[in-house]
């Protein structure tokens, strides 16, 4: 199964959740001790098009629903955050929605502007040590520093010998993109349970 590329939300604005993202490990076997999936974290989003509500300020989670025996203990876990605020089914996926709190919404409407290197020494800290990022682990200081090196590697990509680029004192990485941070359509779809198993279906066969 191909690896899911894991959204800007994912990696900048879901650990200011503060929700370990340990909790979402398990061991998902077969009942022939195959192991299944190590991992109910599928992705992090901005919001969902088709809910009304929830627009600002919180993060949308999607899980995955498998309902092994481990389930109603990770749920009632999750439940217990006080930021939790709603949950819902779509697609055979769980999708649980947490606002952030407002000690760090400076820094979670810093990230939405795509001013990384602006957020606070605490953000830094938790995005460090609490993210999904589909890169490199050492992308992530150089992404939240501004550092040269990646200005230097972007300015490299983007030059061409008769127009080089020059990002001057512009941020190190794309900032998000509302559209593709949100659920959308049917594109949970490509994670389907059936029978008390697993499959990937679409781009994942």
């Amino acid at each position: 199964m191909s690896l899911v590329k894991y959204t800007k939300t994912a990696t900048f604005l879901f650990p200011l959740l503060e929700i370990p993202k340990a909790l979402f490990t398990c061991d998902v076997q077969t009942t022939w001790g195959k192991t299944m999936f190590t991992q109910r974290f599928i992705n992090a989003y901005l919001k969902d098009d088709s809910i009304g509500s929830y627009r600002e300020e919180c993060v949308f989670i999607v899980v995955k629903n498998y309902r092994d025996i481990d389930f109603d203990t990770f749920y009632s876990t999750m439940l217990a955050f006080p930021n939790y605020k709603d949950d819902y089914e779509k697609d055979n996926c769980l999708i649980m929605i947490y606002s952030v709190s407002e000690g760090l919404l400076p820094d979670y409407n810093l990230i939405l502007k795509g001013k990384y290197s602006e957020i606070s020494a605490a953000a830094k800290k938790l995005i460090l040590s609490n993210y999904f990022f589909s890169g490199k682990a050492f992308t992530l200081p150089l992404i939240l520093n501004k550092a040269n090196a990646l200005k230097d590697s972007w300015e490299d990509r983007l030059s061409n010998p008769n127009s080089p680029a020059y990002l001057y004192d512009q941020e190190v990485w794309p900032i998000i993109e509302i559209e593709k941070d949100t659920i959308s359509g049917n594109m949970l779809k490509e994670f389907t349970f059936s029978e008390g198993k697993l499959e990937p279906s679409g781009e994942f066969e």
